[in-house]
């Protein structure tokens, strides 16, 4: 007889057998980026009802700790049962606004990590303003060029368009900072999207990190303009992590012990960023491959579990 993965998760979610992970040392990082009352589908988003159902479960169901916390465990060799650590990528406005007063709520603790280059000066994430001007766009077709290669793509429906912003995304990730900053202006061009007014108050402020810093909510890098740091020279991507690092220390008061690659994958590290890390005095890096982690996980490359599945995490 056969199952599908659906009616086995239902299965095990029905009779809480999910909770046998408490008995493995093993630890679980989830990833979230946007909280929001309406995802568009273009976004790394979350609804905030979803949200808040997901950190009720959590809280009632797992020892959630801070990133740092689970650091220092491992340093201690102490148990890692059951613990979650959740984390949110790039620093967006409503983490503070839709995710933190939910945070608060059932005192759970999390990490932020920044892509500073973006904070407080009305300008988003190069990802985003590539989703948005393919989400706004009004043209049916696109033929560009990037990187030498010729790229056609139908735009007709939101669903073609979606798909026409993950082609070029893989391109974009490939290119260096200037090439990329060069081929989005193209793009701005070729699409007739100029307006980013809807994406002026995208980012968190100094003054909402530092709130957050004081009240239970830890910050890490995520490099000031979220290159493929493979992609750059090992110099650029020593400034990209440094520097990201200094400006939060300088604002928050607070030292920066974690940091997110940028797209996480396979790839887009190496034990030579990692050794700039360590040299930086970070303690730990989280990727954006699935999986759990262990006591004797390394730190530098850190697994973390799509949202999800956080009802089935083992």
């Amino acid at each position: 007889m056969k199952f599908s993965k659906l009616k086995v998760k239902r299965f095990f979610f029905k009779t809480k057998l999910y909770k046998l992970n408490s008995l493995f040392n093993r630890f679980h990082i989830i990833p979230y980026h946007m909280v929001v009352d309406k995802p568009n589908g273009f976004y790394p988003e979350i609804s905030i009802h979803d949200f808040e159902k997901q950190v009720a479960h959590l809280s009632k169901n797992y020892n959630v700790i801070s990133l740092d916390e689970i650091v220092e465990r491992v340093a201690r060799r102490e148990s890692l049962r059951g613990c979650v650590a959740i984390t949110f990528d790039d620093g967006f406005r409503d983490n503070y606004e839709n995710a933190y007063p939910i945070l608060k709520k059932y005192n759970i603790p999390a990490t932020i990590f920044l892509i500073t280059g973006d904070i407080e000066n009305e300008t988003a994430p190069w990802f985003i303003k590539l989703r948005y001007i393919f989400m706004k766009t009004e043209k049916v077709f696109l033929q560009t060029q990037v990187n030498n290669e010729i790229i056609s793509v139908p735009m007709r429906t939101r669903e073609e368009k979606f798909v026409a912003s993950e082609r070029l995304m893989r391109c974009l990730k490939q290119c260096s900072i200037e090439d990329r900053v060069r081929v989005l202006d193209k793009l701005y061009t070729e699409l007739e999207v100029h307006d980013f007014y809807e994406l002026n108050n995208l980012m968190l402020t100094w003054d909402q990190i530092k709130e957050m810093s004081e009240n239970g909510i830890s910050f890490g890098s995520h490099t000031v303009n979220h290159p493929v740091l493979t992609r750059v020279s090992l110099n650029k991507a020593g400034e990209e992590i440094w520097e990201s690092k200094k400006v939060i220390e300088e604002k928050t008061g607070r030292m920066v012990r974690s940091f997110a690659y940028p797209f996480g994958k396979k790839g887009g590290y190496s034990e030579e960023i990692s050794k700039i890390l360590k040299d930086c005095g970070f303690t730990c890096a989280v990727t954006a491959e699935k999986g759990k982690n262990t006591r004797h996980s390394e730190l530098f490359t850190l697994n973390r579990v799509a949202p999800r599945e956080i009802y089935m995490i083992k």
